[in-house]
């Protein structure tokens, strides 16, 4: 039986353009931006256009040589008009990062005109996810971090990954201008913790989303016992959970917020000055780790071996006890989904779990910690 055909053998992939699609959140641009930079250093001369559905998934972006990055937007209208813009790249290749096992992942590659797409294929739902469309895809592996299963893509291409190459985030002096600006202006004094207790207006974020009063009583023990001021910083989505966890804090001494928009590149810089980021399972623990901080982040109802910040498996606080994770997307569901009766994970977490992970990093930050004032 004769072998069929490579389907990029006939293509010409030192000078393709791909398409690179991000509408996933900073955290999945950040798990693809080494398969981005591993495919400019091995392409130098192919044409990589990135499609970011916001600013700030674009802003990872701007930050690899040589990436050029189209922001779309979001909803029905911008969706149509980035498939134009797709349409008018005349790309070679349409390279869908994981996780994409959803329908609108498959419409897009089939109309993007591309003659190849690069995509991981999954073990169910094929009808659902109408993988049916496209036929060249990289089986999906379980247990493997989201930033390998990225560079499992490349060897379709010729190219060997360097599979430890961790997501870097690379900082300009205007970042760091700024932030120092932003950190002067707020009166906190380093080195500081920050802490991120929010997350997005999503059915995995919401579950995510450890209690405030938990947060109160964990700020309180970081200061009391590290010495290190706290910031707590929160994102545009989650307006009013700083000041929810503030208002739960009878004394706010060394204690401090911000509320973070717009250049993603300040928040970057504002972690790069940090000792070391404590919260959520976020975004903001991805960039963290991406401008070499530690991050000690708490998971539920996500799977840490797939997204946990690259290289910070060993800070990961989990319900104790936990035997199956509730968050079913992309390898058991078509679509962002969790499982009955399981929103409530993340309150088993304790502020002691939290503690002895803080415990593994802040030897080298701690100062003498501050007198703890005797109840009244």
């Amino acid at each position: 039986m004769k072998k069929p055909a490579d389907p990029y053998s006939t293509l010409n992939i030192r000078h393709a353009t791909f398409v690179i699609p991000l509408v996933a959140g900073i955290g999945n641009a950040l798990m693809t931006e080494p398969m981005i930079r591993q495919l400019r250093t091995n392409l130098p001369e192919a044409r990589l256009v990135v499609m970011a559905i916001s600013q700030p998934i674009g802003e990872v972006m701007r930050r690899v040589d040589r990436v050029e990055v189209i922001v779309t937007g979001s909803g029905i209208k911008n969706l149509l008009s980035g498939v134009r813009t797709t349409r008018a790249l005349s790309p070679d290749i349409y390279l869908v990062p994981f996780p994409s096992n959803r329908w609108q992942y498959n419409a897009l590659a089939r109309a993007s005109g591309a003659p190849r797409v690069l995509v991981h294929g999954y073990p169910m739902s094929r009808l659902r996810a109408m993988s049916f469309l496209i036929g060249d895809r990289v089986p999906a592996e379980r247990g493997i971090h989201d930033v390998v299963q990225n560079l499992r893509l490349l060897p379709k291409l010729g190219i060997t990954p360097d599979y430890t190459m961790a997501p870097q985030f690379v900082l300009r002096d205007d970042d760091r201008a700024q932030a120092a600006d932003l950190l002067q202006q707020t009166g906190i004094t380093e080195p500081f913790i920050v802490i991120h207790a929010g997350s997005a207006q999503t059915i995995l974020a919401e579950a995510k989303r450890w209690p405030t009063d938990q947060y109160a009583r964990l700020v309180e023990n970081l200061r009391d016992e590290t010495g290190l001021s706290i910031l707590i910083v929160e994102g545009p989505d989650e307006v009013g959970v700083a000041q929810s966890i503030l208002g739960k804090i009878s004394d706010l001494s060394h204690i401090h917020s911000i509320t973070l928009r717009g250049n993603l590149g300040v928040a970057g810089a504002m972690l790069e000055r940090s000792a070391f980021y404590v919260g959520t399972d976020s975004g903001l623990a991805h960039l963290a780790a991406a401008v070499g901080k530690r991050a000690v982040t708490l998971f539920a109802p996500a799977d840490p071996d797939r997204v946990c910040p690259f290289g910070n498996r060993d800070l990961v606080v989990q319900p104790a006890g936990l035997r199956e994770l509730a968050f079913l997307y992309p390898l058991e569901a078509t679509r962002p989904k969790m499982r009955p009766g399981m929103l409530d994970q993340i309150k088993q977490i304790t502020v002691e779990q939290v503690m002895e992970k803080v415990r593994l990093v802040s030897s080298s930050h701690i100062r003498t910690p501050r007198e703890v004032k005797a109840p009244a």
